[in-house]
């Protein structure tokens, strides 16, 4: 598991956006899109293959949190998300403990609040800590002692709840919802028997849906750009297709896309097949879809003699991932319509892809070290161009 928990990792923290206000001179002609159609409760769509209209290309968009060596600005980190007025939240930087920061929406930095502690408004320096942004803008903090702080878009603490029931909160599987209540799909509850739970802003359980069975820790990835409903990916493990399913926080499942391709393929173990790692909505109805494809070089890699001599050395787990592919996906939720399928080397992808995207944006950012050696993070988009 060590080799597939390494590259999960990669697309956990690669994932992708769709630019809609890159600056004037970088826009392309926008890629086309079929009218909306309308589906019918609970149906399922099949999402046909073919060659679709659109192509993947990736772009910064001249926005950029940067350190300084003097350190009175801070490493921006590897944690970034931002709220509806376009300011940017930043932590997880190294050496600044539980310091959450804070810049204006041209990437200049205001000011930085958080400390260590356990009194009100302090938070826990163990591990990383967890931002999400709700409807309201308030900011919602998960930190290393198990603990939900929440605070106002002036940074006032407001409360703090436990996350007991929240589990490990994986940011794949955990999504804060307009009225400040969390859903996730994976964690440790008594009742396994549903794989989707609300928690209200007490931190209590609310209620459990989704489908019937054992669900036990299963991780089923799932996006949310605020409304009443959410997708969610299919369990990482056993499907020979994959299907998204749009489900109302009522518990009713709404509708479903299903890709039946010959190249997801599930062949007996998580580290030799597909799996969606990644998924994300927009506001405006685009899916965008993330998931590793393990390559014939990979997979002689992995089957080789070598592989049942004992664990790799890091070295070596990363040239093996090297061989894997990711497979991008977008689809339009709106018509149905399969927007674009490319696929890049892990090398490439790592090169090109966002670490992580902001909640029903199409924007999202990427982590660096310059050649002074001070971090900056670049704001990056993803923008889709007719072929």
């Amino acid at each position: 598991m060590r080799l597939w928990n390494g590259l999960l990792l990669l697309l956990v923290s690669a994932v992708l956006a769709v630019s809609d206000s890159l600056p004037a001179d970088a826009q392309q002609a926008p890629c086309p899109r079929k009218p909306e159609r309308s589906f019918a409760a609970g149906d399922t769509s099949v999402i046909e293959d073919g060659r679709p209209p659109c192509r993947i290309e990736f772009r910064k968009v001249g926005i950029r949190l940067e350190a300084v060596a003097d350190g009175s600005r801070p490493d921006p980190g590897r944690t970034v998300l931002v709220d509806s007025n376009g300011r940017y939240y930043s932590a997880n930087a190294r050496g600044w403990g539980v310091t959450i920061s804070v810049w204006d929406s041209r990437g200049r930095y205001l000011h930085s609040f958080g400390r260590e502690g356990e009194g009100p408004g302090e938070l826990t320096a163990r591990g990383i800590i967890s931002l999400y942004i709700d409807g309201r803008d308030r900011l919602h903090v998960r930190d290393g002692g198990f603990q939900w702080s929440v605070f106002s878009p002036r940074h006032e603490f407001l409360r703090r709840v436990p996350a007991n029931v929240m589990g490990g909160a994986l940011e794949e599987s955990t999504v804060i919802l307009d009225d400040g209540s969390a859903l996730a799909s994976a964690g440790y509850v008594e009742d396994r028997s549903r794989h989707f739970r609300v928690v209200d802003t007490s931190g209590a359980l609310a209620r459990t849906f989704g489908p019937e069975g054992e669900a036990g820790y299963i991780v089923r990835p799932i996006t949310y750009a605020g409304g009443d409903t959410f997708w969610a990916a299919p369990p990482q493990e056993g499907p020979h297709e994959y299907v998204l399913e749009e489900w109302g926080l009522d518990g009713e499942l709404r509708r479903a896309f299903r890709r039946d391709v010959s190249w997801f393929e599930w062949r007996g173990e998580l580290e030799t097949s597909s799996a969606v790692s990644r998924l994300h909505v927009l506001k405006d109805g685009l899916l965008i879809v993330g998931l590793p494809r393990p390559t014939r070089e990979f997979l002689d890699a992995y089957e080789s003699p070598r592989h049942g001599d004992g664990p790799y050395e890091d070295d070596e787990e990363s040239e093996i991932m090297e061989l894997m592919e990711v497979v991008i996906e977008v689809i339009d939720a709106r018509s149905g319509e399969l927007l674009a399928s490319d696929v890049f080397r892990v090398p490439e992808f790592m090169e090109q892809a966002a670490m992580e995207f902001f909640r029903g944006s199409p924007r999202g950012y990427r982590y660096e070290v310059g050649d002074d050696g001070l971090p900056f993070v670049d704001i990056v988009a993803l923008e889709l161009v007719p072929r």
